[in-house]
């Protein structure tokens, strides 16, 4: 397929802001449980995908765009999509992408770009824990104060924020980072989700949530 033409939206590495989203801003821990944040991660790559046109989801299948990403994760992924045939619906590409440890991919991906450093912590009796953090930790922060923000006027989420939201609702982290907002907010929330998201983005957030329900009963990892 061609690129499709849908409104368009302003491209951005999705995946590299719900990483840092899922941060602890005061610890650099990740909040988000293991298959949270890799199923997140699997459903933001796409994300960027969808919302530099290079992939839509139309009834629940992925339809590939025949031209090539400049990000090498992204160009991963696309040729992953468009070479195996076998696999066909974004809620499956999902979990082939945590499959494919996803989550590493996209911390390598931010190590390089100098988003995040490696670092550890000691922990009594324990292995010491690894951790990946912006080298500043207000960083994490910054979406959710964005997000929360625009909510709060209310004024319209851009389509990747909107996207972000969304996956940071199907993950259970918007819980934490609404948590300081009047209640109205998350009802605006949920009304530019249904009115203002792009069918594709809608799909991705709908199947990460399914994706997430069903490892509850059968975990992914």
């Amino acid at each position: 397929m061609t690129a499709p033409q849908y409104r368009k939206a302003i491209p951005g590495l999705l995946a590299d802001e719900f990483f840092l989203a899922g941060l602890d801003d005061m610890t650099g821990e990740q909040r988000l449980e293991p298959q949270a944040l890799a199923a997140g991660l699997a459903a933001a790559v796409l994300g960027e995908l969808v919302l530099t046109r290079h992939m839509v989801v139309e009834g629940g299948a992925l339809r590939v765009a025949d031209v090539a990403v400049a990000d090498g994760l992204q160009e991963k992924v696309r040729l992953w999509v468009r070479k195996d045939r076998s696999v066909v619906l974004a809620k499956d590409w999902i979990m082939v992408l945590v499959g494919r440890d996803i989550a590493t991919l996209v911390r390598h991906r931010m190590l390089a770009a100098g988003k995040v450093v490696r670092t550890s912590r000691k922990r009594l009796l324990r292995k010491p824990l690894e951790l990946y953090v912006p080298p500043s930790l207000s960083t994490a922060a910054a979406a959710g104060v964005r997000i929360a923000g625009n909510l709060s006027v209310p004024r319209p989420l851009s389509t990747p924020d909107l996207l972000l939201a969304g996956l940071l609702r199907a993950t259970g982290r918007d819980r934490e980072i609404l948590s300081h907002c009047e209640p109205g907010v998350h009802e605006e929330l949920d009304r530019q989700l249904r009115e203002n998201l792009c069918p594709s983005a809608a799909q991705l957030v709908d199947h990460t949530t399914e994706v997430l329900v069903t490892a509850a009963v059968t975990p992914l990892f």
